[in-house]
C-alpha cells in the first residue's frame, strides 16, 4: 500500500508498506478520507510531543471495513465507519469510569509503530469505530474528529440557550468549537480571528467577528454585552496573550475554556479568577458519546461540516501540501482532506 512517511523533520515522501493485518478485536479499513491536522504539521516539523519522525501519522479518518479480525463480532466487511483514533488501556480508574480519553496509557493511531491514516489501509480496534449514515460523505466522516474536539469542549462548558459566547482563534478547532457551541442556541456569539476568510465562515453562521489586528477584542466583546463580558470564552489558539484576553473578556461568574494545546507554560491572573468567581475549564479530545451525538446531529440535519472543508487532495500531492502548510503558505486554510479512491 502507499503511505505518506515522515522519515525526519521537514521531509515527507510517498512510500510502499505492507498492508497491515487486523488482530484480535480489530478491523482493517480502506481509508477513504483523512484530514490533515495542525498536529500532523507539527509532526512533519518534528515539533509534536508524541508524533515524531520517523512516522506515518494521520488520525482524522473515515473508511470502509475490508477485513475483520477474530473477536470483532460487531463489524462486517463493507461497513462504513468514522474512527475515533484513540483507545485507553481498559483497566485503569479512568477507563473504568468511561473517561478513557484521560487514560495515562492511552494509545493513538499514527503514533510510534501504529500506522496512521495517511495510508491506504489502517488497522483500528472495533471499539474505536462508529457507523456512518449511508448518505454521509467520507470527507465529513473524517471531519467528525476535529468537530468532536469542539463538541466535547462545548459540553464541558455546559453552554446553554441564551448564553453569550466567544471563541478566540478561528483555526479548525476554533471554528469547530464555534459550530458546536452555536447548536446550544446562544443569544450571541463572537469569533476573534485575523483571517478574513475564516471570519467570513463564522459571519455566515451569524457570529459577530473581530479582527484582533485592527480591533480591541476585549472592548468589542464588552461593548456588545453591556459591559458584562461573555458567559463562556473558548481559547482556541495557544498564545499566552490570547489566554489573557480570554480571561478579561469573560464576565464575572463566567467560564473560560482552554481548548488549545499549550505545550509551554502560560500564566493567568489568579486574583481575577478568585475575586470574580470565574471557572477555568480544561478540555481535551472527546469520547464515544461525542461521536454518537455528532452523528445524530448530522442525521437530524443540524450539522453541516462542508463549509469547513477547504480543499481535497490526492495522497500523491500530500507531501507538497503539508510542506506548504508548515510554511504557512495557506493562511486561510481550514481543513485539507486527503481523498482516496
Amino acid at each position: 500500500m502507499k503511505a505518506m512517511f515522515f522519515p525526519e523533520p521537514y521531509r515527507a515522501e510517498i512510500v510502499e508498506r505492507p498492508v497491515p493485518v487486523p488482530g484480535c478485536g480489530e478491523v482493517l479499513l480502506r481509508v477513504r478520507a483523512a484530514g490533515i491536522c495542525a498536529s500532523d504539521v507539527a509532526a512533519f516539523q518534528g515539533k509534536h510531543n508524541v508524533r515524531r519522525p520517523p512516522v506515518i501519522t494521520g488520525h482524522e479518518l473515515a473508511g470502509e471495513i475490508v477485513a475483520v479480525g477474530p473477536g470483532a463480532t460487531d463489524w462486517a466487511v463493507g461497513d462504513r465507519v468514522a474512527v475515533e483514533p484513540h483507545m485507553g488501556c481498559g483497566t485503569c480508574a479512568y477507563c473504568r469510569r468511561g473517561q478513557y480519553h484521560e487514560c495515562p496509557e492511552k494509545r493513538f493511531i499514527g503514533v510510534d509503530d501504529w500506522i496512521g491514516a495517511f495510508a491506504e489501509y489502517v488497522v483500528a480496534a472495533g471499539c474505536m469505530c462508529h457507523w456512518m449514515p449511508a448518505d454521509m460523505p467520507y470527507d465529513e466522516g473524517a471531519a467528525l474528529e476535529p468537530f468532536c474536539v469542539g463538541l466535547h469542549a462545548a459540553r464541558r462548558a455546559h453552554v446553554q440557550v441564551g448564553d453569550r459566547i466567544a471563541v478566540l482563534g478561528g483555526g479548525t478547532i476554533g471554528l469547530m468549537t464555534l459550530l458546536a457551541a452555536r447548536l446550544a442556541g446562544p443569544e450571541c456569539f463572537f469569533l476573534s480571528e485575523p483571517s478574513a476568510a475564516k471570519r467570513a465562515v463564522a459571519s455566515a453562521w451569524g457570529a459577530v467577528t473581530i479582527d484582533p489586528r485592527a480591533q480591541d477584542v476585549i472592548r468589542e466583546i464588552q461593548d456588545a454585552t453591556e459591559g458584562l463580558g461573555a458567559d463562556v470564552v473558548f481559547v482556541a489558539v495557544s498564545v499566552p496573550e490570547v489566554l489573557r484576553q480570554g480571561l478579561e473578556a469573560c464576565r464575572r461568574i463566567g467560564t473560560l475554556v482552554i481548548v488549545a494545546s499549550f505545550y509551554e507554560e502560560a500564566a493567568v491572573n489568579a486574583r481575577q479568577i478568585q475575586v470574580r468567581e470565574r471557572t477555568i475549564v480544561g478540555t481535551s479530545m472527546y469520547t464515544a458519546d461525542d461521536y454518537r451525538l455528532a452523528i445524530r446531529l448530522w442525521q437530524a440535519g443540524r450539522l453541516d461540516l462542508c463549509p469547513l472543508l477547504t480543499e481535497r487532495i490526492d495522497l500523491m500531492d500530500a507531501p507538497a501540501v503539508i510542506a506548504a502548510l508548515a510554511r504557512n503558505d495557506k493562511p486561510d486554510n481550514i481543513k485539507t482532506i486527503i481523498g482516496f479512491p
